[in-house]
């Protein structure tokens, strides 16, 4: 008997001595969430609501990192190379694992093979197509009558860290042969300012990035690129309406560096699941132009990124995108 418990005594110390380290208290200190845009675009607003439910929850401080440029790429590769050690978790997006590998020939980062889902965040992301208000338009056929009749004259701006919005606004300049000057931006920030003071007239965003200038006057929504209407605009149109077939859609998840142990990866799916649970955080998405189905499982998550990948690069061949 005395052997019998002794060698069970060895084989529960061994299996701690063996079971991965970073799961073992976790956390006990700061966690990094990389953001790969910068401050003011809608995968920064929604990754620091994200951190902060989740703080809470962990008991630790979540902190964001703001890692922009490029497209997303440093924010993505900073965080492939991190430790696997669940201190550094990355808030992705529709454009660092589904358009980018249709825009680069070759990426510093493998959205596959990097990278270890955790939990979708936002499922439905719509954009938006607005106007600076001193352009006499108020909806989408007008706007094309307007554009058709000013050929040459009028330019889109789109965020390259929101790929896609990029890929909405060259879809829409195609379908209706507007011949927009199509005008890459890599801040959000920075393109509404733009749009905001005339610079450029068009933007194609998300409902988040264009609320600070379209509730200062200065721009004017036109459509957003979801199935259907917004809940939270039922009385903005779709862009199909106008132009079939223009159902543009962006998501936030988020990813662990590929090694993170499971136990950390299935804690944190757990507590992303959680706070999207919460009483009011529906209507605080809601007011960011976002829904979400739930965190789902880093199962479900990772088919979701395998789907959306497939869209987007039949997209790409549509779109004739030659990766650079």
């Amino acid at each position: 008997m005395r052997r019998f418990t002794h060698a069970l005594l060895c084989g529960v110390l061994l299996g701690l001595a063996t079971a991965p380290a970073g799961a073992q208290g976790w956390p006990t200190r700061t966690i990094k969430l990389v953001v790969p845009t910068g401050p003011g675009a809608a995968t920064d607003i929604m990754a620091r609501l994200l951190s902060e439910g989740i703080s809470r929850k962990l008991g630790q401080s979540v902190v964001v990192e703001n890692m922009p440029g490029a497209s997303g790429i440093i924010g993505h590769q900073a965080v492939a190379r991190a430790a696997p050690d669940g201190y550094t978790f990355l808030f992705t997006n529709t454009s660092g694992m589904a358009t980018n590998p249709v825009s680069f020939k070759q990426l510093s980062y493998d959205p596959t093979k990097d990278f270890t889902p955790v939990a979708m965040v936002c499922d439905i992301g719509s954009q938006m197509l607005s106007v600076n208000t001193e352009l006499p338009v108020h909806t989408v056929p007008q706007f094309i009558a307007y554009a058709k009749a000013n050929q040459g004259k009028l330019s889109i701006a789109f965020d390259t860290t929101a790929g896609a919005a990029g890929l909405a606004a060259r879809l829409f300049n195609k379908r209706t042969a507007l011949g927009l000057a199509e005008v890459p931006y890599r801040s959000a920030a920075q393109m509404t300012q733009d749009v905001a003071g005339g610079t450029v007239q068009v933007m194609m965003s998300s409902i988040a990035a264009a609320n600070p200038v379209v509730q200062s006057g200065k721009v004017r929504r036109l459509a957003v690129t979801s199935i259907k209407r917004f809940p939270g605009l039922p009385d903005l149109p779709t862009l199909s309406e106008t132009v079939p077939g223009i159902v543009m859609n962006g998501w936030f998840a988020v990813v662990a560096p590929t090694g993170t142990p499971n136990e950390i990866i299935l804690r944190m799916n757990q507590e992303i699941g959680e706070f999207l649970k919460g009483p009011d955080i529906q209507q605080r998405l809601m007011a960011f132009g976002l829904a979400t189905s739930g965190a789902g499982t880093p199962e479900s998550t990772g088919q979701f990124f395998r789907q959306e990948q497939a869209v987007w690069r039949t997209l790409a061949k549509e779109l004739d995108i030659q990766p650079q």
